[in-house]
């Protein structure tokens, strides 16, 4: 398990690697301290994924049974966001999903990252971040 960065886009294989990217995204910035695997009840662990980057929300849609989650606080931006389906450069639209989070010193959330590998070729990447600045926000690490 290691990412490939050979080629134009990092690559990897398993959740491992795209939590290791999430790590390395956000090093320089508000560093991921913590990545949680999304998996849906039924227990899929792969999606399509819908964000806003400007208005930083996301939503995870299960490719098993279709079930819809917002990921973090994004039930309460949805209505003004304009999200788009995430796309892959290799066309596909299918993830796994790792949502990254960067704590305060009090363990509160600071700042949330989504990111995604492609389940068709591995392509790594990270659609939507943004910045918790509430608290409590611990309940955040269960809604991803």
């Amino acid at each position: 398990m290691a990412i490939d960065t050979s080629g134009k886009w990092w690559k990897g294989s398993h959740f491992a690697d795209l939590a290791e990217y999430v790590k390395l995204l956000t090093a320089d910035g508000y560093p991921a301290e913590r990545v949680i695997q999304s998996i849906c009840s039924c227990g899929n662990p792969t999606f399509h994924l819908l964000a806003d980057p400007d208005a930083g929300c996301a939503q995870r849609v299960c490719t098993a049974c279709g079930q819809a989650v917002f990921i973090g606080d994004t039930a309460e931006y949805w209505a003004d966001a304009e999200p788009k389906e995430v796309r892959c450069p290799c066309k596909h639209m299918v993830f796994e999903i790792g949502v990254g989070f960067s704590f305060r010193d009090q363990g509160e959330v600071k700042w949330i990252t989504v990111g995604q590998r492609c389940a068709n070729c591995g392509i790594l990447g990270s659609s939507v971040d943004w910045k918790i600045d509430y608290s409590p926000s611990a309940h955040l690490l269960s809604l991803v």
